[in-house]
């Protein structure tokens, strides 16, 4: 788990470059993502920060733990004092968020390649905004293989026939939370966001 912080480090400092819109996008898609593979059961990542350095501050620690599930559990369990968190800064919370939900996910996925996702996400911060892509988080939680395919699509490493199967499973994906779209209007959203 430990390999991933220096890339994740990395990246959330270009997040922050561009913006708290950005961190809080990626932040946003991390935990959805970690959520939606049953990771912990918040999907809020200002809340998953919170507890996360909360916990800490109460000794809640991997090396603390038999497993890194029992851990995973306590954090999620632990309880919110909302005038402590009431003190720390939201980007404190969004950075927490994502190397909470990064660390998890390469945990229990480490062939999804979540750094490389979280690199994605803040090259095309669009692709996740006002939750445009909604389908993503459930699609990856029935078929956690399919973040890594996230994330070269994001990353630009797709080409061909690789690229348009990844389109169309993004596109797949979505028609289940928007209905109302047809596939091609969905295709447009996906490809413009990528552009």
């Amino acid at each position: 788990v430990s390999s991933v912080l220096p890339s994740l480090g990395s990246v959330l400092g270009n997040a922050l470059k561009v913006g708290i819109q950005v961190l809080n996008a990626v932040a946003k898609g991390l935990t959805a993502f970690g959520n939606a593979l049953g990771l912990f059961e918040t999907d809020d990542p200002e809340k998953l920060g919170t507890k996360r350095i909360l916990a800490e501050e109460e000794g809640i620690e991997p090396e603390n733990y038999d497993t890194y599930d029992e851990y995973l559990k306590a954090v999620d369990e632990f309880e919110i004092d909302e005038e402590r968190a009431a003190e720390i800064p939201t980007e404190d919370k969004l950075v927490k968020a994502a190397q909470h939900a990064v660390e998890a996910i390469d945990y229990k996925y480490p062939e999804a390649n979540v750094v490389d996702v979280a690199e994605g996400m803040v090259a095309n911060p669009e692709f996740y905004e006002d939750d445009r892509f909604a389908g993503l988080a459930e699609l990856v939680g029935n078929n956690p293989e399919k973040l890594a395919v996230i994330g070269k699509l994001l990353n630009g490493e797709l080409e061909g026939d690789e690229f348009y199967d990844a389109i169309d499973m993004i596109v797949s994906a979505e028609q289940t939370k928007h209905p109302e779209l047809s596939s091609e209007e969905i295709k447009e959203r996906v490809q413009n966001a990528l552009a």
